[in-house]
């Protein structure tokens, strides 16, 4: 089920140090690191290596941070993986980071994404706009366990299915590249 939200506008996800992280890839000039657990749950990191701070770590040594512009999290669900949060920073927003992520990751990591059980306006937006990107096929279930598969069309600001109601139901949405 897709219910709406509605979130802050404003999101400042500050800098970041790249201990513990594993380089995925390199894209849309920043760089795409993960942060793996148990392979149930993985957390997205999106740093743009162009901005840097240095900080004063316990002990007195210098260390330098990035600026973070983006974080998703994502839980390993039947064969997808569920975009449990997106964040942008406020300072990227307008640069379509968000699509160029989910497409990112569907192609380099060969992943289905499903879309979150709660999505705010701006996250029904992408998912929109996802369904007009070549090379990405949207698609709708019913319900988890459903056979009915529909591909809904971008509306306005949100996907629409002429064959179930998509928000405020039990119908999931996937992405996956074609």
């Amino acid at each position: 089920m897709v219910d709406r939200i509605t979130m802050d506008k404003g999101v400042s996800l500050g800098y970041g140090n790249l201990d513990d992280m594993e380089l995925v890839g390199r894209a849309f000039g920043y760089d795409i690191y993960v942060e793996k657990e148990e392979c149930t749950y993985n957390v997205i990191w999106v740093y743009d290596r162009n901005v840097t701070k240095r900080v004063r770590c316990f002990g007195g040594d210098m260390e330098t941070r990035y600026r973070i512009a983006a974080k998703v999290d994502m839980t390993k669900e039947r064969g997808a993986w569920h975009v449990d949060m997106l964040n942008v920073d406020s300072r990227y927003k307008g640069n379509n980071l968000a699509i160029k992520v989910y497409k990112f990751l569907m192609r380099k990591m060969d992943i289905t994404l499903k879309a979150g059980t709660s999505q705010s306006a701006g996250g029904r937006y992408v998912w929109n706009k996802l369904s007009k990107t070549p090379g990405v096929v949207v698609y709708a279930k019913k319900s988890p366990y459903s056979k009915v598969i529909d591909f809904p069309k971008a509306g306005k600001r949100e996907l629409v299915s002429k064959a179930f109601d998509l928000y405020c139901s039990n119908a999931e949405i996937f992405a996956v590249t074609g």
